[in-house]
């Protein structure tokens, strides 16, 4: 029997999960679409990947049963302060004034963080404290100087600073641009590849997903484009990004410590609400199953952070560390689709109240197929689909059944792999309308979603009149 998942598992490949048979194991076990983080790496290794992942879905298309894939992220490193490399860690101590530098100091006394952003003494003027990995190190902020560049801090605890760590300044706003040279070079690659989604890390304003976006079309390059809400102002100008993009990843390590972390939960929910309002996929990422990057089972408090996404309807819940590097990749994805599938299966005893208005005659028929699925108690809606447009309406009014969307474009099966309750099949259409959904519905029972005496509600285009018009119908299986 088919076990249909709404919600969609995003995967961070890495050290743990780079050769084909670890990546075709994570595809076994959940993933959906796999993340290349190009925080980490060379490019000459994000291509080798990028190569074979393009490999598996070729091979996929070509002899799974039905043709399946998995979609392609790529992930920008964007606008970041880190510390320098170090041979050996800096030790600190609680009290300790430490100085902050973008250059070497010679003469200085005290211990010396370096970091990488040349006008750190300027941007730390409006922050309340600076934060190291994500807050586990915190230091009052003494004084800065224009003279030097530098600035004095004092620490709140004993801890250790390695190589690379990520500094962040709450309050404070960066003057280096959102997408720096070295993502223009990724965003670059990313257009000559061809990938499917691509992740913009730190995004502050609508105009830099517009800026990427312009670039993209003047390449010729039909990329979707996810914001990562990681930033105070990016919360700021939530309503503007989601409109700008076409899809937003809650990326809530940053988050957490840019805004208050008692705030990030309401800040996730009116994020997942907004992006369900306006019909774009939204995915909760970051720390969903942290202990399992070193435990072969998740916390009982991380099972019900993955069940609260579920409960939102959120379309994805990605993995970063659990399967990039961490020593249980495989049982990391399998825990997720287990609670997401149970999370499911309650749900279907509360169904979903209709919370947003259509906005337009194409949502008001979207709506009007969901709701035809449920008062007939069809076993699924099909959709018959070229661009994904139609699956996506769909998919905004959160059917209790299964989208089974059939396109003869690769492209938009893979782009489809990220919305909610679809499950995208590659199908080549005839000429004859009846022939495709006959081959549709074959293709449905095979996938055990559907019986002999189902219902399905079909939704596709037929012609009348030479006009292609777009048609909703209750089919019964033969």
């Amino acid at each position: 029997m088919y076990l249909m998942r709404f919600t969609k598992i995003i995967c961070t490949l890495g050290p743990a999960s780079k050769t084909e048979g670890d990546i075709r194991k994570l595809i076994t076990c959940g993933m959906n679409i796999a993340r290349v983080n190009l925080s980490h790496g060379s490019e000459e290794q994000h291509l080798e990947t990028i190569r074979l992942l393009k490999k598996i879905n070729e091979d996929l298309r070509q002899s799974a049963n039905p043709p399946m894939c998995i979609g392609i992220l790529l992930d920008t490193k964007g606008a970041e302060v880190r510390t320098a490399d170090v041979k050996v860690p800096l030790v600190i101590k609680a009290g300790e004034e430490v100085v902050f530098s973008h250059r070497p100091l010679p003469r200085e006394k005290r211990t010396i963080v370096m970091v990488n952003h040349e006008n750190f003494y300027a941007d730390v003027r409006e922050a309340k404290e600076i934060l190291i990995d994500n807050g586990l190190l915190s230091f009052d902020i003494v004084s800065e100087r224009s003279s030097d560049g530098t600035v004095v801090a004092r620490a709140r605890q004993d801890g250790t600073i390695g190589s690379r760590r990520h500094v962040n300044l709450p309050g404070g706003n960066l003057s280096d641009p959102s997408i720096t040279p070295k993502d223009w070079e990724d965003i670059a690659l990313a257009a000559k590849e061809g990938v499917d989604f691509l992740a913009l890390s730190f995004v502050r304003t609508a105009s830099d997903v517009d800026e990427v976006r312009k670039y993209l079309e003047q390449q010729g390059a039909h990329i979707q484009l996810i914001s990562k809400i990681e930033a105070r102002q990016a919360v700021r100008n939530i309503r503007e990004i989601v409109a700008a993009s076409d899809g937003i990843m809650i990326a809530r390590g940053d988050l957490g410590v840019e805004v208050p972390f008692e705030t990030v939960p309401a800040i996730q929910d009116d994020i997942v609400a907004l992006c369900r309002q306006s019909g774009k996929p939204v995915i909760v990422a970051t720390q969903m199953l942290e202990s399992m990057i070193t435990e072969p089972i998740p916390t009982r408090a991380e099972v019900t952070d993955i069940a609260h996404a579920a409960t939102t309807r959120a379309d994805a819940t990605m993995l970063s560390g659990e399967t990039a590097g961490g020593k249980f990749p495989f049982d990391a994805v399998i825990a997720m689709d287990h609670v997401l599938l149970a999370t499911e299966e309650h749900l279907l005893s509360t169904p979903l109240k209709d919370e947003f208005p259509s906005k337009n005659e194409r949502e008001a028929r979207a709506h009007a197929a969901v709701t035809l699925a449920q008062t007939t108690n069809a076993s699924a809606l099909f959709v018959m689909t070229r661009s994904g447009q139609t699956a996506r309406e769909i998919a905004r009014f959160r059917p209790t059944v299964p989208i089974i969307a059939f396109t003869d474009s690769a492209e938009t099966q893979r782009s489809l792999q990220l919305m909610y309750g679809v499950v995208p099949i590659f199908s080549a259409f005839s000429t004859d309308p009846e022939e495709s959904v006959s081959t549709a519905k074959n293709e449905g029972m095979r996938l055990g979603v559907l019986h002999r005496g189902d219902r399905i509600v079909l939704v596709s285009d037929t012609l009348a009149n030479k006009q292609s018009v777009n048609t909703i119908q209750v089919r019964r299986v033969d």
